[in-house]
Formats: C-alpha cells, sequence, structure tokens
C-alpha cells in the first residue's frame, strides 16, 4: 500500500473501483471510437507514457511483458 497510486484517496474503503473501471473504459471507448488498429496501438502507448510520467518513472523502467523474436515463430506448447 505504500505505492503513490494509493496516496491519491484517503482511505481504500471509499474507492470504488468498479465504478472507476466503468468511467475510464467509457472515456477510452469515446476517444478511440472508429480508430484503425494503428491510432489504438498509438492511444495506448501514449497513455502509457503518460501513466509512467505521472508517477515520476521513464518508459524504459517498465519492462515489457511479452518479448517476441519477430524473426522466429512462435512456440508451440
Amino acid at each position: 500500500m505504500s505505492n503513490p497510486i494509493w496516496q491519491r484517496f484517503s482511505s481504500a474503503p471509499k474507492l470504488r473501483s468498479l465504478d472507476m473501471k466503468d468511467r475510464v473504459q467509457e472515456q477510452v471507448m469515446a476517444e478511440t471510437r472508429g480508430a484503425t488498429s494503428a491510432e489504438l496501438v498509438a492511444y495506448f502507448r501514449e497513455a502509457s507514457r503518460r501513466f509512467w510520467r505521472e508517477f515520476g518513472r521513464s518508459e524504459s523502467a517498465a519492462s515489457p511483458m511479452v518479448v517476441r523474436d519477430a524473426d522466429r515463430p512462435p512456440r508451440s506448447e
């Protein structure tokens, strides 16, 4: 709970995460309505940059969740 995001809220019980998720989802849908796939990628990349700037970290400090070598086909498990 020492993460900077929790310092924004006076107490966790008052936080309505599902309501917040719904509002953010509605905002994203409104802002990306009719966007092409390339525009969606650009939108979420910029959102990621804003998120990391807000917490005082550079985007490079965040490690990628999935890395794939473009020259190799995906492995079949």
